[in-house]
Order: C-alpha cells, then sequence, then structure tokens
C-alpha cells in the first residue's frame, strides 16, 4: 500500500515511516496539509494518516479539501493527533469525513490494526466512499468553534507554561549547582571543544580536575603539548580523527592518560557528543572523569584473577601427578623387592652381582622421582611433629654449607622466641635443601644466600590483595640469594613438575615442584618474588602451633628381625602380592593372602584365631582396605593393622590413617622396611 503521513514533527514522522516500512507498505512524507496535496497530485495514495494542528494548512482543513475533491475523495483518512483529543474534535473529523480517530500516543499493535481495519473498509466499499455528513457553513462554523476552543487552551498552556518555565530555570540553577558538586565528588568534568578554531570551553571541574587555575587560558595545542600524556597522544588523536570522519554524533568512550600542571599522571575516561556542522569542523562536547583508583583496583582485581588460575591449575597438574606417582610406585614395588632378593640371594653365596646393584640404585633414583611427585600433589606421607624451625636450620647448616660450596656466603638469621610448627622434619628438611640447591645455581660466580626465621602475623586487609594468603599467625622461612633471578613469565610456572630453567640434563624440574607441595601438605603457603639480575626470595609461612617443640634428632636403626606370627595380606596388584608374601614368610611369618578387601574378610572369618595382623592395601577393588579394617574389627576389636598404598596417608579419606592413629607404609618400599615396618607394629600391639 501506498501511504502518505501528514506531521510536521520529524520524530513523528520517522516512528511512522520505521513503523509502516517495517509492514511492507511505501510511505511518502509531508509536513503539513500543503505539501500533502501536492504530493497526492504527483502520487497515487491509498491511505493518508494526518496530525491535525499544523502550520500552513491543518489535518482539518486536508481532510475537508480531500472529502470534497471527487478525485481524491475515496481515499480513506485517518486523524492522528496529540491536541485535539476531545469527543468534539472526534466527532468533527468524522462529519467531515475522517475513516477514524485516533489519539497519540498509541500502541504500534493498535495503530497498526485501526490501519489495517481502514484499509479492509476501503476495499470491501471499493470506489464509492460516504460524503461528509456536514454542510460547508456548518463545517465553518464547527472548524471555527475548534480553532477558538484551541486557542483558549494554548493561552492556558502557555500561562502554565511561563510559570512552569520560571520553576524550571530555578531548578535549573540549582540543578547546575548540584552538578557542579557532583562533578567535583565524581572527579569528573567537562568541555566544549570547537573542533575548527581549536578554543576549549573548560568547566570549573575540569580545571580543579588538570590543576589549572580559571583564568588559564587552554586551546587544544595547549592539551596536546603539556596534558596528553605523550605515550598515549598518537591513541588519542587515532580516536578523535575516526570519531568525527565516522560521520556520527556519538565520540566513543576512552581511556588514556594525562598529566595534570604539578606533574601527577591520571587515568581519564572521556565519552561525549559531536555537533557536524554543514562546510565547517565539528564542536564536540565531552566529560572526562579520573578513573585512576579504578585502574588501580582493576590491576589488583587482573593480578588476584591470575593467581587463583595459577593455583587451579598447580592443583590440576597435583591430581594428574598423583595419579601417576601412586601407579609408578606400584611397578617400582615389585621390581624393587625382587631386584633386593637376587642381591641377597648373590650375597649368600658369596657372588658380585654389580648389574643388578645398578638396577636397584635406577629403581631407588625412580622411587626418588615418584616421591617428589608424590610431595607436589601432597600425597607423600607425613610425620608431622611439633618442631623448633631454627634448631631444624641449624641442624642442617653443615650440610647446607656443603652443598651450596666456598664460592656462596652463607648467612643465617634465626628469629627470636620463634614459634613451633606441626610438621615432617624431613620434608622441611628436603624443601630448605631444595631451595638452597636452586639458590646456589642461580648464583655459578658466587654471591649470597640469606636463611632467616620470623614469626609473622597476616591480616584479613593483607590477605584481600594476596590471593594465596590466608590470615593468621606463621613461622616465616625466607631464603634469599643474589642470582639472576627470574622474569615475571617465568615465575608463572616454577611450581610446575618438570619445568626447568636449567640446561638439558641438569635438573629433572621438580626441585620447587617438591617444594610447592611439601608447603600445601602443611597448610602452609609459600610466595616467591624476584628480579632479573638482582635475585630471588622465597617465603615459606607455616601455621604456628602451641605446643612444646620436640628434639630433633637421627634415629639409629638395629637390625631387622623376623617373627613366627600369622598375618594377612590384602593387595590387588599380583606381583607386589607375590613379592610381599615371600618376604615375609623368608623371615619367618606365616602368610594368608587376598586380592582385594571382601576376600580378605572371607579368610579372617576362617582363620580369625590365627592372625595376629593385617596388611591392607588402601585402594583395593570390590572393597578397599579401610572398609575390610572395620569389617574385621567388628569381628575382632584391637587386631593391629598396617596400611599401603602407592598414595600417602595425607591423599586417603581425608587423612585416616593418620587421623586415627594408625600405620601406614608408602610403596615402593624395601624389604628391610617392610620388616622393620612389621616387627614394630607387632611389637606394639595391646
Amino acid at each position: 500500500m501506498n501511504i502518505l503521513i501528514v506531521d510536521d514533527h520529524q520524530e513523528n514522522l520517522y516512528l511512522l515511516e520505521s513503523l509502516l516500512r517495517g509492514s511492507g507498505h511505501h510511505v511518502w512524507s509531508a509536513l503539513n496539509g500543503a505539501e500533502a496535496l501536492d504530493i497526492l497530485k504527483a502520487q497515487g495514495i491509498d491511505l493518508i494518516v494526518s496530525d491535525i494542528l499544523m502550520p500552513v494548512m491543518d489535518g482539518f482543513q486536508l481532510c475537508r479539501k480531500i472529502k470534497t475533491d471527487e478525485a481524491l475523495r475515496t481515499i480513506p483518512f485517518i486523524i492522528y493527533t496529540a491536541t485535539y483529543t476531545g469527543p468534539r474534535d472526534e466527532a468533527f473529523a468524522l462529519k467531515i469525513g475522517a475513516d477514524r480517530f485516533i489519539e497519540k500516543p498509541c500502541e504500534p499493535e493498535v495503530f497498526m490494526a485501526a490501519v489495517g481495519e481502514v484499509i479492509a473498509a476501503s476495499k470491501r466499499n471499493g470506489c464509492a466512499s460516504p460524503a461528509p455528513q456536514i454542510e460547508e457553513e456548518e463545517a465553518l462554523k464547527l472548524y471555527s468553534e475548534r480553532l477558538v476552543r484551541k486557542l483558549e487552551q494554548k493561552v492556558l498552556e502557555a500561562e502554565r507554561e511561563i510559570e512552569g518555565r520560571q520553576e524550571a530555570e530555578k531548578a535549573l540553577r540549582e540543578s547546575e549547582a548540584r552538578l557542579i558538586a557532583a562533578q567535583r565528588l565524581a572527579k569528573m568534568g567537562d568541555f566544549v571543544w570547537d573542533v575548527e578554531t581549536g578554543e576549549i570551553a573548560c568547566s570549573d571541574a575540569l580545571f580543579e580536575l588538570l590543576g589549572y587555575d580559571k583564568s588559564e587560558t587552554i586551546d587544544y595545542a595547549k592539551v596536546n603539548a603539556e596534558i596528553h600524556h605523550p605515550d598515549d597522544l598518537a591513541h588519542v588523536t587515532q580516536w578523535i580523527d575516526a570519531s568525527i570522519a565516522s560521520g556520527k554524533n556519538e565520540l566513543p568512550p576512552n581511556e588514556y592518560r594525562i598529566i595534570r600542571k604539578d606533574g601527577e599522571m591520571l587515568f581519564v575516561r572521556t565519552v561525549g557528543t559531536i555537533r557536524h556542522r554543514p562546510g565547517r569542523k565539528p564542536e564536540i562536547f565531552a566529560t572526562v572523569q579520573d578513573i585512576t583508583e579504578r585502574k588501580r583496583v582493576e590491576e589488583e582485581r587482573e593480578s588476584l584473577q591470575s593467581q587463583l588460575t595459577q593455583s587451579q591449575k598447580m592443583e590440576a597438574v597435583g591430581q594428574l601427578a598423583g595419579g601417576v606417582a601412586h601407579d609408578l610406585n606400584n611397578i617400582l614395588q615389585a621390581m624393587m623387592g625382587y631386584t633386593q632378593m637376587m642381591i641377597d640371594s648373590a650375597h649368600e653365596k658369596g657372588e658380585m652381582c654389580e648389574e643388578v646393584a645398578e638396577i636397584d640404585k635406577g629403581i631407588e633414583r625412580a622411587a626418588a622421582l615418584t616421591r617428589q611427585l608424590l610431595a607436589f600433589s601432597r600425597r607423600q606421607v607425613a610425620q608431622p611433629r611439633v618442631l623448633d624451625m631454627n634448631a631444624l636450620v641449624e641442624n642442617l647448616l653443615k650440610m647446607i654449607r656443603r652443598v651450596i660450596g666456598e664460592h656462596i656466603e652463607m648467612e643465617w638469621l634465626p628469629g627470636n622466641r620463634l614459634g613451633a610448627v606441626h610438621a615432617d622434619a624431613g620434608m622441611l628438611e628436603q624443601l630448605l635443601i631444595n631451595l638452597c640447591v636452586n639458590a646456589r645455581d642461580a648464583m655459578p660466580q658466587g654471591g649470597a644466600l640469606n636463611i632467616e626465621t620470623q614469626n609473622v602475623r597476616i591480616d584479613s586487609d593483607y590477605c584481600a590483595s594476596h590471593i594465596w594468603a590466608k590470615p593468621g599467625r606463621y613461622v616465616m622461612l625466607s631464603i634469599t640469594d643474589t642470582g639472576c633471578g627470574m622474569d615475571k613469565e617465568t615465575l608463572k610456572h616454577i611450581f610446575e613438575p618438570f619445568f626447568t630453567t636449567k640446561q638439558e640434563g641438569k635438573g629433572t624440574g621438580l626441585g620447587l615442584a617438591t617444594v610447592y607441595g611439601i608447603v600445601k601438605q602443611h597448610d602452609g603457603m609459600i610466595n616467591p618474588y624476584s628480579e632479573v639480575g638482582k635475585g630471588t626470595t622465597f617465603k615459606i609461612y607455616l601455621p604456628i602451633c602451641e605446643q612444646k617443640a620436640e628434639m630433633i634428632g637421627q634415629m639409629l636403626e638395629g637390625p631387622v628381625a623376623g617373627g613366627n606370627e600369622t598375618i594377612l595380606l590384602a593387595e590387588d596388584d599380583e606381583s607386589v602380592r607375590v613379592l610381599g608374601a615371600r618376604i615375609l614368610e623368608h623371615a619367618g611369618y606365616r602368610i594368608y593372602t587376598a586380592s582385594n578387601g571382601e576376600e580378605a574378610v572371607v579368610l579372617f572369618r576362617q582363620h580369625s584365631a590365627e592372625i595376629n595382623l593385617l596388611i591392607l592395601d588402601v585402594v583395593m577393588p570390590k572393597m578397599g582396605g579401610r572398609e575390610a579394617y572395620e569389617r574385621i574389627q567388628g569381628i575382632r576389636a584391637g587386631l593391629p593393622v598396617l596400611f599401603s598404598s602407592g598414595y600417602s596417608a595425607n591423599a586417603i579419606h581425608t587423612n585416616f590413617v593418620l587421623h586415627e592413629g594408625l600405620q601406614l607404609i608408602q610403596k615402593p618400599y624395601s624389604s628391610m622396611m617392610l620388616l622393620r615396618t612389621v616387627r614394630t607394629v607387632l611389637d606394639h600391639r595391646c
């Protein structure tokens, strides 16, 4: 359909054009009745939608002319008005021939439904259109009455508008005062920039933001020379040029740095509008807001997110490392046991077996690697005691001096009245040695190594900006070197297993991974700091324990004794199960074996009176070691038990082995370790 819209307001024209064109109609538009008549002479129009109050010729006059014109009277006519909205106005419109009277504003669905109805009615009636229901004289009379009434209404509205404008001007002055105050609070100002002349009119708040006096002149040349940060100038210029060239009225938001008159650097956010002018360069109005504090918070947030992502990645890698170590330990257990048996057999015969001894050394090295993997994944067997960190470090000083060499100067700074920690002494020694070896390797030409301990308290404010930190009281162990240092990218990866900065063949990449795992296993925290060419500091935080520290010393081990007791051994790995039975039988013990927990319970029911000790693998199919032990305890309480696992006590069902005061032997174990542990458990039974 060809539809003519007549309205002197561009906004109304735009809205109706969009609505009708969106429904598939062809649309023409006119600003008054006279323009509409010209269009009607040139175009075939199927429907007219007209406002009433318009200059030159209003909607009533247009409708009257069309409906009295034989050539045009069949065109449907819709009055669409926001001014003449009374019942008499509607009655007059219908009398002079209008097909429909619609008040603005109107919902699009309602408007389009009315258009559809008028068009449908026009098609049904064909060329026959009802003549106006009014004579010319009466029409003029009613039209005059409508105009007089509307004029009186407009006068009244004008009086009210004047009063309203006076109130508005007063409110505007108050609003301007509030705006100035708000801009100061928001650290915001505004300006108007004539791009043609370069002149800039700044608000009082912007003068304050920039640190200039209001009497000073600021033009765009001064802004570029003194205010825009030199490193951001090209970026800002490109942004402005592109915004103007786009032809749009929007100056999109942009963030960059500026320099105040006193030299302070600020981050600002600028956004505004562009007023394009024919034949001239445009005028720009924009606001400038100080976002320096927001930028600082965003940088802190990004840092915290980066720390969180790194922590999650380390946790995932730790789970993988622990699983790999568990499977390797089962394989190494059989290899270690059988090579030891071959060595023992050769010694009994007085034979040399250097090849087998070398294999045994290789197995020990592999076992050491799996222990490091378990330490990283926090699944290493822990035997925590209440320790004095100063005493532990002092016991290692001689070894550390031998490890780092004479070309490195070492300084030991013990903290006064240092708190005790609940930790595994062997793990902490391993941690300290690993860090000292790393420090040595970072100083091939010599340097200084400082080891220090302190009592520290971490509060919630510190934790808010350091995601790795937890509030509490800690013993801090600090190891600082003056070596080559590391960049930020390297620091992100140093705790990952097999990541190393050393030359190929010079390191396994597990040293710092092991340190990380030990710290986490002790509910501690580790924070590295490094600068290239200056050195590195590792700070380890272990929770303070309120108990008195135990003495630290080496345990003297005597010869291993066998026995004649009866042992029930449950192990799902056949090679490990057969090996364990052979080692124990060779030492004089009687052995029953089971491949899972269910078999172990059945065997125990059959031989409960004879069995003196249970050796149960923790993770087995059908029924694990813990459930089997609990069922056997229900049959005969107090029976000694020794758990075994390729994992560690810390990884199994919330550390139940250590929490319940039970014993665990970690794979791979030597025959001597197995026999000694079995004898210890049997000798300590109630």
